[in-house]
């Protein structure tokens, strides 16, 4: 890893690139992490010692120019995932090392570069948001999940509910002598990992909610949500495993996937990332593939093929992606994660977004990217008020 962080380093302070050069930052780009590469970038290229960026303005913006004639030469289209996953890393690369310079992509494809005294007006920032959320048990008892000590919190017969180390919750025990069922619910501005009995693992986004049982004793697995949540099921043949949210059910035996259920979207999405799944809602159903997405609307269930998994995720890896993303859709995103209503006086802009964004800025940082495609934002205590 620390060869390839060097190789990096030569490449961006070099003051030309050769065609190996080119071809090696390319196919890095094509197959690392997204997140991960932002976090290298934030780390080792945003600052030298002496506090300075080691790469100025002219030159992270040469960067970015070669990367975008290189990657995207129909700037207009968006052809596959990989493409997106190339434009979301450059995007990150200019964000972290272009003396400040943050980069996204204005909706008719061009560059916009917003520089650090751009200002958006406000009164009080906003944090973003953490992880927050507040676990019920069956006896109705609330604890309050990011202020409780990591130990055991409660007993529930056989079982033991658990905050670990790292902050997740996990479920240990068999619970054969009395099931029981708990709710962990996340508030705008939260989020939250958990770890079911059977060893399951599930992420929950802002303003969702899980109800589970403390134990899985019988054929099936089952599990209630609201909102948006990421799974890694735990493999068991013998006891399929069910996600219930609105009239999807969604059945596995152990894969990874992501449900978006909100309920001011206009449909609920189950995105599968590995393995199989079969999405039903009443008499209809449907299996699908990794890279596919079921959607459940009013007109029934609709499978859409090469999804952007990136996107879909990128909540749960700490990010905004967004790949021809409408505004209503973009300030939804912000509006959860930094608690925050969004009005529209002169109505929604008609502007569309490709870029990522970490999560972990305060809100003005966020919103002085956006605002390169030309929308205003003005923050009133914990209001956005968007005017084109």
């Amino acid at each position: 890893m620390q060869e390839i962080k060097q190789r990096l380093k030569n490449i961006l302070e070099a003051s030309d690139w050769t065609a190996e050069d080119r071809s090696w930052l390319l196919q890095y780009l094509e197959t690392n992490d997204t997140t991960e590469l932002m976090q290298l970038m934030q780390q080792d290229f945003v600052l030298n010692s002496s506090g300075h960026s080691n790469i100025n303005t002219e030159k992270a913006n040469y960067i970015l120019q070669q990367l975008h004639q290189k990657i995207n030469p129909h700037p207009a289209k968006i052809v596959h995932t990989n493409w997106w996953k190339r434009i979301a890393v450059a995007a990150a690369i200019i964000l972290f090392i272009g003396a400040g310079t943050y980069y996204f992509v204005k909706n008719n494809g061009q560059k916009a570069i917003a520089k650090p005294n751009d200002t958006v007006a406000t009164m009080n920032d906003v944090p973003p948001g953490g992880n927050k959320a507040i676990l019920t048990l069956a006896d109705n008892t609330s604890i309050v999940l990011d202020n409780a000590q990591n130990g055991t919190l409660a007993k529930q017969g056989a079982v033991t509910v658990i905050k670990l180390n790292d902050g997740q919750i996990s479920y240990k025990g068999n619970g054969n002598d009395k099931l029981m069922y708990n709710t962990i619910t996340t508030p705008r501005g939260g989020q939250y990992q958990l770890i079911l009995a059977d060893g399951s693992k599930v992420w929950l986004n802002a303003a969702s909610s899980l109800k589970f049982p403390n134990a899985f004793p019988g054929s099936e697995r089952k599990v209630e949500l609201t909102g948006e949540g990421y799974f890694e099921v735990a493999h068991d043949v013998s006891r399929p495993f069910h996600v219930i949210t609105g009239k999807m059910d969604v059945q596995v035996l152990g894969t990874h996937f992501n449900v978006n259920a909100y309920n001011d979207e206009n449909a609920i999405r189950a995105t599968l990332l590995q393995g199989s799944i079969k999405v039903s809602e009443g008499q209809q159903s449907v299996t699908i593939k990794p890279g596919e997405q079921a959607i459940e609307q009013q007109s029934g269930l609709k499978v859409i093929g090469d999804v952007n998994l990136e996107e879909t995720i990128a909540w749960k890896n700490g990010s905004f992606q967004f790949n021809n993303t409408d505004m209503a859709m973009v300030m939804r995103q912000i509006g959860r994660w930094y608690d925050v209503d969004v009005s529209y006086p002169k109505g929604i802009p008609a502007d569309k977004y490709w870029g990522s964004i970490l999560r972990d800025q305060n809100l003005s940082d966020v919103l002085k990217v956006l605002k390169e495609s030309g929308a205003h934002f003005k923050i009133e205590g914990k209001k956005i008020i968007v005017t084109p």
